[in-house]
């Protein structure tokens, strides 16, 4: 199995909250990557794996699927078409300030290129100033369990 089967597999391992399965497929993957030439030489993708690998999924099990997301999007080959099911929207509400827009600009830094849709607790009014420096544009929505919907597009 690929590296990138393994990711997929992790992925789906953490949303059924299989996190056996998730470690075993996790490790499989790193190792995997770590060992393949293409990708030996890459610092981001070195540190990106070192991040997952110290990861609590069982404590923070969408930000772990986020992550593994994002890496898998970081490893699609140029041109290729995104994954068919759109990924649900990344829920922060739990996190302390700053986590959240700490983890919106990294997931943005990682996958600029790929729509982010988030769920937060209220309107981010400290992260647009970052996002319109960084070249992104956003579309909002409150929702009516209270939270707050934020979908950001590259411009």
């Amino acid at each position: 199995m690929d590296f990138k089967s393994q990711i997929a597999e992790a992925i789906a391992c953490a949303r059924r909250g299989d996190w056996e399965g998730y470690a075993e497929r996790f490790s499989a993957a790193r190792d995997a990557l770590l060992r393949h030439a293409a990708y030996g030489e890459d610092e981001g993708l070195k540190q990106q794996l070192d991040v997952l690998s110290a990861a609590a999924p069982r404590l923070d099990p969408e930000g772990c699927i986020a992550e593994l997301e994002a890496l898998a999007e970081a490893l699609r080959e140029p041109g290729a078409a995104p994954p068919a099911a759109s990924a649900p929207p990344l829920d922060l509400r739990g996190l302390q300030p700053p986590e959240p827009i700490w983890r919106i600009l990294g997931a943005l830094e990682r996958a600029p290129r790929t729509p982010l849709r988030v769920v937060l607790p209220h309107e981010p009014d400290p992260l647009y100033p970052m996002l319109r420096e960084r070249g992104f544009r956003w579309s909002g929505t409150p929702r009516p369990d209270g939270g707050y919907e934020l979908l950001i597009e590259q411009v």
